[in-house]
């Protein structure tokens, strides 16, 4: 890409594609801001059904046998997710996939119901059916297929927001918040290995929140669960230039009845919180009357009550702003704060495109679109 002269990235921007093959408006890694951490602190559970080890949030794991049948109670086998048991007999339901006529559950077998032991007949009648073991039917307890390989993703976003899941850079699908932000997405379509998974949200003001990453390993024949993938909020305000004690006036999405936290340039004492409401949306009035005058930037983070536990979401993307009369000491295209406006900054473009930003968003007009791209070009330092 770095190959590429102007003209030709202009033309894939007209063309919506990247010379990388991948989506329009998504690049392989978008850069970061200059001063950003490179470790985002966040809580991820990663369990992995099929490994034979019960992990929280799973009720049983009896690896390569989840999912068998059993024709006893005490033999029976975990599903396929690890939530739930395998069909067995006993489960009192009638199962004639694999050979039940009946099934009475804990009645099986006794005085007080009708089914046999083994739910083949009424009434201890032998069976006369080719469902036992040599006859050429089922054979109870006998190994299903392999499961397949999975990779399931729970998290939390902001209500109505659609979650892009990214697989080692490349976008894998989406999925859509429910009314209490939460998520989930699921696909057979993974490989086995090292894999790294990312994910971000649009809300319905059409901002983009930052992008989450985590490596981890898929385990083949088994289900990969990601859990607790708490999004970070989305910022932006109504201007980046404000006089000295003038407010700036703050607003976003986030987790619903989430507190949502400010900080400024990087610091780790937040200097405003607010809570967010049922819908996620947030809105802050900020002083600036102990802000120096100069260049600055805000990021946001929130704090929601999730199956009784306080989660903390990884920082939200930084907002540039300018306190006082002068004028920032950056070029309005220089988004990574880096004093050059190049490719590094042509990425992060391509990134927010087509949503609100604000990352991208040079004119400030609410929109990431070929207006910003020309002011880029034209503030171009290579």
């Amino acid at each position: 890409m770095k190959n590429l002269s102007l003209s030709a990235l202009f033309c894939g921007i007209l063309l919506g594609i990247l010379p990388t093959g991948l989506a329009f408006g998504q690049t392989e890694n978008p850069p970061r801001m200059v001063g950003e951490s490179t470790v985002v602190t966040t809580t991820l559970t990663v369990s992995i059904c099929g490994d034979a080890i019960v992990q929280e949030g799973e009720l049983c794991d009896d690896g390569l046998l989840n999912g068998t049948y059993s024709s006893t109670t005490a033999g029976r086998y975990c599903g396929y997710g690890c939530h739930s048991w395998a069909p067995y007999c006993g489960d009192s339901i009638l199962n004639p996939a694999f050979g039940e006529v009946c099934d009475e559950g804990a009645a099986n077998g006794t005085t007080n119901g009708r089914c046999s032991a083994d739910c083949r007949t009424f009434d201890n009648t032998p069976s006369t059916g080719g469902g036992y073991p040599g006859s050429g039917g089922y054979s109870p307890g006998s190994s299903s297929a392999l499961p397949e390989t999975r990779l399931v993703i729970q998290g939390v976003a902001y209500p109505g927001a659609i979650v892009t899941i990214l697989k080692d850079g490349s976008i894998a699908g989406t999925a859509t918040a429910g009314i209490d932000g939460s998520f989930a997405y699921s696909t057979n379509q993974i490989t086995p290995g090292v894999t790294t998974v990312g994910y971000w949200a649009q809300d319905q003001s059409g901002l983009k929140s930052a992008i989450t990453n985590t490596t981890l390993t898929i385990v083949a024949n088994a289900i990969t669960t990601i859990s607790g993938a708490h999004l970070p909020p989305t910022i932006t305000a109504t201007k980046r230039t404000v006089k000295k004690g003038e407010d700036l006036n703050l607003s976003g999405s986030a987790a619903p009845a989430a507190m949502v936290s400010v900080y400024v340039d990087g610091k780790t004492e937040p200097v405003a919180s607010v809570k967010s409401a049922g819908s996620g949306v947030w809105n802050l009035i900020l002083s600036t009357n102990d802000i120096a005058d100069g260049d600055h930037y805000l990021r946001a983070a929130s704090l929601s009550t999730s199956t009784g536990n306080q989660i903390k979401s990884p920082l939200s993307q930084q907002f540039p702003f300018v306190v006082g009369n002068g004028k920032s000491k950056f070029l309005s295209a220089d988004l990574n704060r880096d004093n050059k406006v190049n490719l590094a900054d042509f990425s992060m473009l391509l990134f927010y495109w087509g949503s609100r930003g604000p990352t991208g968003d040079i004119n400030e007009d609410s929109k990431v679109n070929l207006a910003d791209f020309s002011i880029m070009l034209s503030q171009w330092t290579g």
